[in-house]
């Protein structure tokens, strides 16, 4: 093996050893991916906002109970009235009077066509679809989280292949400055490696920008606060995690019908619109209610006194009330087509919902395939690769390749890695995703 090979290696080495991530000052605390997911899907706002709109449902269900028990209000009026009264003389003059009324009044719809207790249903129904709102909101937090853990790890390994390309770029430089000062080669030789030099540290540059923007997108995604910096956990992934058997579309489309919340909440849109369709149709139908009061009053300024007068005015009144719809201007009939309409669209609504997850798991399953597929080839064109630009290397320092030669070898094997990764993390975030959809957690 050369002595220039030998140092290429060399620097390699030390590239990966010594050249550090961009250094920045943040807590002790380092963050896993199930650390990032289990706290996102608590402290995001949408979800915080997402849960406050299910407690506000449990007060329309307590409201909707209430309404099938009677109501009671009471009142005390006080009035002051000045009118003409006749004397004795026949004659009139104006006399003011003070008098009150005390009332307790009570009312109970006693059936109005099942529409109190479709309240109740439908309120329930509205809690349940909220629980499930929230539940989606947290699965999508947990799938943005783990995409943009992923491409921090990602731009990592990006990072890494960039420094230990530069660090090679580095030694062919101080090698091709030598060839150029003993006259083996032109300027334009020289200048076009060193061209390449500066486009690889431009790579460099752009992978390290893309790291700390995953980074700031991951610590957005968890709403941590401006001043806070966040430091991940950096797992080793090996091709068994790569690699690993990926099941059936059809299992896991069929397990995700059953467990995903946005199926679910389909399907209780469904019955909701069914709910509001029976209480459309009960506005054909007669209400029945009962009220009743009791109450008494007074004349400040008369006699007798005023006990004596709140006894003798003391009344109690109960009444049956039956209100039988009979022309409405088609009000009723026009809810009812209404709800029959949106009973439609909810069930399309529901189809819609079963087939864009068909979708999403059949495109998980294919970039899934996909990705080993590629992972494989890319790791046979990697090692290829790496070794036609070592041979490559020595025959130029022995004089024996240009540098468009080298040029060419040394983008080929970048380019190599690079698909190398792409593939890894596609295969990765797939099949993660794919046992999400199946009801596993996502770990790394």
């Amino acid at each position: 093996m050369s002595i220039y090979f030998t140092k290429s290696l060399l620097g390699l080495v030390m590239a990966v050893t010594g050249l550090a991530l961009p250094a920045t000052a943040f807590s002790q605390k380092k963050w896993t991916l199930r650390e990032c997911i289990d706290y996102a899907r608590q402290e995001n706002i949408q979800v915080k906002k997402s849960i406050i709109s299910t407690q506000s449902y449990d007060v329309d269900l307590s409201q909707s109970k209430a309404a099938l028990f009677p109501s009671l209000s009471g009142s005390i009026s006080q009035r002051y009235t000045n009118s003409q009264s006749p004397d004795g003389n026949g004659d009139y003059h104006y006399e003011g009077l003070f008098n009150g009324q005390y009332t307790l009044s009570a009312s109970w719809t006693l059936y109005n066509g099942g529409i109190n207790k479709n309240n109740i249903k439908q309120a329930q129904l509205q809690k349940d679809a909220q629980s499930l709102t929230t539940e989606n909101i947290q699965n999508e937090t947990e799938i943005a989280i783990t995409q943009a853990y992923l491409q921090i790890l990602y731009s990592r390994e990006s990072i890494k292949n960039n420094q230990n390309i530069v660090a090679s770029d580095s030694v062919q430089l101080v090698q091709t400055k030598d060839f150029l000062d003993a006259g083996s080669i032109t300027r334009s030789e020289y200048a076009q490696v060193e061209s390449q030099y500066s486009s690889d540290k431009y790579n460099l540059v752009q992978a390290q920008t893309s790291f700390e923007n995953y980074k700031l997108q991951l610590k957005q995604l968890l709403e941590l606060e401006y001043d806070e910096e966040i430091d991940i956990v950096f797992p080793e992934i090996n091709d068994e995690d790569v690699l690993l058997f990926i099941p059936s579309k059809y299992e896991v489309y069929r397990r995700a019908l059953e467990i995903m919340p946005e199926v679910a909440n389909s399907k209780v849109n469904v019955q909701l619109a069914n709910l509001n369709k029976s209480t459309a149709k009960a506005g054909y139908l007669p209400t029945v209610s009962v009220t009743g009061s009791i109450g008494t009053g007074n004349i400040f300024n008369n006699s007798p006194s005023f006990a004596t007068q709140i006894g003798r005015n003391f009344n109690q009144t109960i009444g049956v009330t039956v209100s039988v719809p009979i022309f409405d201007n088609k009000q009723n009939s026009s809810n009812v087509k209404r709800a029959e309409l949106n009973v439609q669209t909810a069930q399309l609504n529901l189809i819609d919902t079963e087939k864009t997850l068909l979708k999403t798991v059949e495109s998980l399953y294919q970039d899934a395939v996909a990705g080993q597929s590629q992972y494989r080839a890319a790791k046979d064109k990697v090692n290829s690769s790496e070794l036609s630009y070592q041979l490559v290397q020595e025959q130029y320092a022995l004089g024996m390749r240009n540098t468009v030669e080298l040029t060419t070898e040394k983008n080929n094997y970048a380019n190599a890695l690079q698909s190398l990764l792409q593939a890894k993390y596609t295969a990765l975030l797939s099949i993660k995703l794919l046992n999400f959809y199946q009801g596993q957690e996502i770990t790394l």
